[in-house]
């Protein structure tokens, strides 16, 4: 039948497949909707900034013979803005064990090529060679999450504080945006939204207000987790929509879940949305991490569950304020992505194998360079709510 002994066709151990736990909510939304990438040429990217100049203030007169004023041009209004971009890579090692198994049992699966599988061993009818190559994807959709998360938490760290500060122990540094002090963090008009005499509604529209006097530009999107969006339908201002009012003053204790039909937190939400021409993007999103020799996985939220985050529309750039003074190709914010040598010198996401180094080893890694930048982090602003 074969020039392959039977006793090479003897395994202990046969993989039967991995079983995963629920995960909690992992999505990702800072490239497709707040900071899409953007290829760049090199690792470092430069634009100007022009904080003045010929399109502000007012023209001066002059008589219908008289040379025309000059235009003055203040040298501190004039700067650039540089980006260094950033390598994040990770990568899995598979011992000689791994690797001699795998192409044992491919090379025996070769020789055996059109032998009947009925007398064959049970534990070998390809099972072992698919068991490794599954592990191998699996691995390589891990690696893959973790630059995700990364990328993820670049660019939510940004909405969140304004800036992103990185600590590893070994590697440090902060990268500020410049959000404004007075757009940070900052309380609810109306109050906390822990009780019932918030006001939404009136709230949001004191946000927009307040950046379209400063900016001339009015948010339209609002990153907030389903906790906050749930505060909304427990103001009093929705009581009376029940029409359950009694004396002027709404019947205590209400609970209108249970008593309007239709009546949930979703059309609270809904109707704040109308109210105040704002988009709400509910998000939970986590990235799991676990201590060395610890069982105990914890979730670890990319933005503060308690905080409201106001964006511009995403397509600002192109319109209104940004429109009349913004050239780049960055917007409002982009995530630029440089080439690699491993990735054939191309933007994006690369992988490499490393098997020539030490022959009882095998390395396969994963990697990308990127980094956000946020021009315009002066059109943001985080409201604190609980």
């Amino acid at each position: 039948m074969s020039n392959v002994g039977f006793d090479r066709l003897i395994r202990k151990e046969v993989s039967l497949g991995a079983i995963r736990e629920k995960q909690p909510p992992q999505d990702h939304i800072g490239l497709t909707q707040i900071a899409p990438f953007l290829d760049v040429a090199t690792d470092d990217a430069i634009f100007d900034y022009i904080a003045g100049g010929f399109q502000d203030g007012l023209a001066p007169a002059r008589a219908e013979d008289a040379e025309a004023e000059l235009a003055q041009k203040d040298e501190l209004l004039y700067g650039q803005g540089r980006a260094s971009v950033i390598d994040w890579a990770l990568k899995d090692k598979y011992t000689a064990s791994d690797i001699s198994r795998y192409r044992e049992d491919l090379f025996i699966q070769q020789q055996l090529r059109g032998v009947d599988a009925g007398n064959l061993p049970l534990n070998f009818t390809g099972r072992q060679v698919d068991g490794f190559q599954q592990r191998l994807a699996r691995e390589d959709t891990r690696r893959r999450r973790f630059l995700d998360n990364r990328i993820e938490w670049l660019i939510m760290s940004a909405i969140d504080q304004g800036k992103i500060s990185y600590n590893d122990g070994k590697i440090k540094w902060t990268v500020d945006f410049g959000r404004p002090a007075d757009q940070q963090a900052q309380a609810p008009a109306s109050g906390l939204y822990n009780g019932t005499d918030h006001d939404p509604i009136g709230d949001f529209q004191a946000v927009s207000q307040e950046m379209f006097d400063k900016y001339g530009v009015r948010p339209k999107r609002v990153i907030a987790s389903r906790k906050l969006l749930n505060t909304f339908w427990r103001s009093d201002r929705f009581i009376a929509r029940t029409g359950l009012v009694v004396g002027g003053t709404p019947s205590s204790p209400i609970d209108m879940n249970y008593l309007v039909s239709g009546w949930d937190q979703d059309a609270a939400v809904r109707i704040v949305e109308q109210a105040v021409g704002m988009q709400f993007i509910e998000y939970d999103s986590v990235y799991r991490t676990r201590n060395v020799g610890s069982t105990q996985w914890v979730n670890n939220r990319f933005t503060d569950e308690d905080t409201f985050y106001f964006l511009p529309s995403p397509g600002v750039e192109n319109t209104g304020y940004l429109g009349e003074i913004d050239d780049t190709e960055v917007g409002f914010a982009k995530t630029l992505t440089a080439p690699h040598p491993e990735g054939n010198w191309s933007s994006g996401y690369y992988e490499w194998e490393d098997e020539t180094r030490d022959p009882w080893m095998h390395v396969r890694g994963s990697g990308i360079k990127a980094f956000p930048v946020f021009p315009y982090m002066e059109l943001t602003y985080s409201m604190k709510a609980l």
